[in-house]
């Protein structure tokens, strides 16, 4: 699963050649299907999450790029789970 990069009005976004490129190449190197996941609007997703998290007091620790990456392909991976493209 290979998360792909789309612009707000759906068309592909400036990195999608380079993700089709990396799914490629994953699927010839495993010989399995590569699914391209929409991953609009995950980092704003997860950053608002984990900000939400701190401000209620769950979360001590500042929000910092790594932790948003990491949320944010979570979320893209449970978007795949739910049947989501």
């Amino acid at each position: 699963m290979v998360g792909y990069p789309y612009n707000d009005d759906g068309s592909a976004g400036a990195l999608a050649g380079a993700a089709t490129a990396f799914a490629l190449a994953l699927e010839q190197r495993s010989g399995l299907p590569v699914a391209r996941v929409d991953e609009r609007f995950s980092s704003q997703e997860a950053a608002a999450s984990l900000k939400e998290r701190r401000a209620a007091g769950t979360r001590r620790r500042r929000v910092r790029r790594a932790d948003i990456d990491s949320l944010a392909a979570a979320i893209i991976l449970e978007r795949w789970l739910h049947g989501e493209s």
